[in-house]
C-alpha cells in the first residue's frame, strides 16, 4: 500500500474469514433438522462429546459427539460435500492459489451439532488439532443482530488476536477491532482460522437455534 506521504505499507498476518452460502438449503434443510433433532433425543447426556463441558453452559445447550460427518444421511452428506468443496476453495484462496482446491485432501478430525435454546451459549474458546474450522448455520430461530449496542442473541462472536493478553489500545490501533459479532443467515457456512478466539452468545428464542460445526486438516493429494 502506497501513500502521497512517501509511506509504503505491507500488510502482514491478516486474517481470513470466509462465508458462502448454500444453494440447495432450502430443499434439505428440514431433512437434516429432523435427523438431528432424533439424535439429540437419543444422547445419554447434554454434551455427549464430553469436551470442555465448563466452557459450556449448564442449561440449554445439546453437543453431539465428535463424529458427526461420518453419519451416512443423504441430505446430511450433500452438506458435507459442499462444505468440503467450500473449505478447499477457501484454502486454495488462503494461499494465493498455489494449489488448485482440487488438489487439496481435506479431514474433518472433528464435526459436532449444537442445537440452543433457553439462554445456552459456548464461552471463548480457540480450537487445537487443525488448521481451519466453521459453521454451518442449519436453524438460526430468532438469533441475530441485538437492538441498538446490545449483543446479538446467539451469535457467533470473534475477538481480535492481536489485542488479547492486556495489549495497549489507543487511537493509533483503533482499525485493529476488539471484537466483530459475524453475520447469521440459515444456509450461511462460516469458515475461519483455528487461532481465531471465538464464543456462541447465548441463545433464546421461540424456535431452537441449530448449527453443525468443524475442525478440518489440509493436505496435498499425492
Amino acid at each position: 500500500m502506497k501513500t502521497e506521504f512517501g509511506l509504503s505499507g505491507t500488510q502482514l498476518w491478516a486474517t481470513m474469514i470466509f462465508t458462502r452460502q448454500w444453494e440447495h438449503h432450502p430443499h434439505e434443510a428440514q431433512a437434516i433438522v429432523k435427523f438431528l433433532l432424533n439424535l439429540r433425543d437419543a444422547q445419554e447426556s447434554r454434551i455427549d462429546s464430553g469436551v470442555a463441558p465448563t466452557m459450556k453452559s449448564n442449561h440449554g445447550l445439546y453437543e453431539s459427539s465428535f463424529d458427526l460427518f461420518d453419519m451416512q444421511q443423504e441430505n446430511l452428506q450433500n452438506l458435507v460435500d459442499f462444505i468440503r468443496r467450500s473449505l478447499a476453495t477457501a484454502v486454495s484462496v488462503a494461499n494465493n492459489q498455489e494449489h488448485a482446491p482440487e488438489k487439496l485432501d481435506i479431514q474433518f478430525v472433528d464435526s459436532w451439532y449444537h442445537i440452543t435454546n433457553g439462554g445456552g451459549f459456548h464461552d471463548a474458546h480457540v480450537h487445537d488439532g487443525c488448521s481451519w474450522c466453521g459453521i454451518y448455520y442449519l436453524q438460526t430461530g430468532d438469533a441475530g443482530r441485538g437492538q441498538g449496542r446490545a449483543a446479538p442473541n446467539g451469535g457467533s462472536r470473534f475477538y481480535c488476536p492481536f489485542t488479547q493478553g492486556g495489549a495497549y489500545r489507543d487511537y493509533g490501533n483503533k482499525y485493529l477491532k476488539a471484537a466483530i459479532d459475524a453475520p447469521v443467515r440459515e444456509g450461511m457456512l462460516l469458515i475461519f482460522p483455528s487461532y481465531l478466539l471465538h464464543s456462541g452468545l447465548p441463545y433464546q428464542g421461540e424456535q431452537d437455534r441449530i448449527v453443525l460445526a468443524f475442525n478440518a486438516r489440509t493436505g496435498l493429494r499425492h
